[in-house]
């Protein structure tokens, strides 16, 4: 992902080349996200994202980093957890897609 680019050199000091990196993964997992649900949205993507927390966890970050004015270490947590949530989503999505299956099966 675009965005640990962006975290490793963000830690490494190199801020500058860091946030375009952070902000773009950013952007694209939302994006990402946007498209499993919207193109997908009678089958698996209704699944994924489904109380929009990772969308609105980004959007949050976003909008600190273009007020220009933020806590590194903050926007460097927040990166990581987005991180971690997208990794895990696909899981909890079929988890969930799975259990909506079986609850079908048995009516």
């Amino acid at each position: 992902m675009r965005g640990y680019l962006g975290l490793t050199l963000a830690r490494q000091g190199d801020r500058q080349s860091g946030l375009p990196q952070i902000e773009g993964g950013m952007k694209g997992i939302r994006d990402f996200i946007n498209y499993i649900t919207t193109t997908f949205a009678s089958e698996f993507g209704q699944f994924w994202d489904p109380n929009r927390d990772i969308r609105k966890a980004i959007d949050s970050n976003l909008a600190m980093i273009s007020g220009g004015k933020f806590d590194w270490p903050t926007l460097i947590t927040e990166g990581e957890r987005i991180g971690m949530n997208i990794e895990e989503e696909q899981d909890r999505a079929r988890r969930d897609e799975e259990q909506q299956m079986q609850m079908d099966r048995s009516r």
